[in-house]
């Protein structure tokens, strides 16, 4: 702004003053506006309560965060190969896990949760599932020089695939009991709309089942205010401006 003659010096660091006020305010209002990002636990169970008393196992209840509506907690698993339902070990062996009986080398399984996002949306980061090898009649069986796979795919409403994620191929097992994170970078849920979530189990190897005992699936939610909030913002601004001008 040039110095104009007529405006004393005080007038004019008054006007700066102002300017740099209100320039102020907007930014600030602005951050409140585009909404901020929670890391957080989207969906998750330890099957504690599990019950595999049929080939539909189920659950009490999912722990979910704010920004996902709670799916079904009845769980099916179908082998990888046909579309057969199939059910589980429940011989007490492997209480609280979901012990699938279908050999890995029968095609393993898949299970799907359908996933029904709020008001924001959720930038997906990993999914962690915890695992037990087991044998043909549910008790635990020796890695040896088995090898799995465990995959994910999320659809939208129309079956279309909107990201994908893998291990990178068959890999051994560390031990009996272990543990897969499944790198989920770039895969954005959209507020309002509904995915199904495919988790899939393969591998290599006789005598080879796969226990899933425990399941977290973590992303970044943005929480936008609500207009409320904003309105409330945004008068606040306002009226200090019109202060700072009096």
């Amino acid at each position: 702004m040039a110095f104009s003659p007529g405006i004393s010096n005080i007038k004019y660091n008054q006007m700066i003053h102002k300017t740099k006020t209100t320039l102020s305010i907007a930014a600030t209002m602005g951050c409140f506006t585009a909404g901020s990002v929670n890391a957080a636990t989207i969906l998750a169970d330890d099957f504690a309560d599990a019950d595999r008393s049929s080939s539909d196992g189920t659950i009490g209840a999912w722990d979910t965060a704010v920004g996902i509506a709670a799916p079904s907690t009845t769980l099916q698993f179908f082998d990888g190969d046909s579309p057969s339902q199939v059910g589980f070990h429940n011989n007490g062996l492997n209480a609280g896990t979901f012990d699938v009986n279908n050999n890995m080398t029968a095609g393993g399984w898949d299970t799907t949760i359908t996933l029904a996002v709020g008001g924001s949306d959720i930038d997906l980061t990993s999914l962690v599932l915890d695992m037990k090898l087991t044998n043909g009649t549910g008790g635990a069986q020796t890695t040896g020089s088995k090898t799995g796979q465990m995959l994910v795919e999320f659809f939208d409403a129309g079956d279309s695939s909107v990201g994908t994620a893998d291990l990178g191929g068959n890999i051994g097992y560390p031990t009996v009991e272990y543990q897969r994170t499944l790198d989920l970078t770039g895969i954005t849920l959209s507020a309002g709309q509904t995915y199904t979530m495919v988790v899939s189990a393969r591998g290599t190897g006789h005598g080879h089942h796969k226990a899933l005992d425990a399941r977290e699936l973590n992303g970044d939610i943005t929480v936008i205010p609500e207009p409320s909030t904003t309105a409330l913002l945004g008068l606040g601004g306002l009226a200090l401006i019109l202060r700072r001008r009096k």
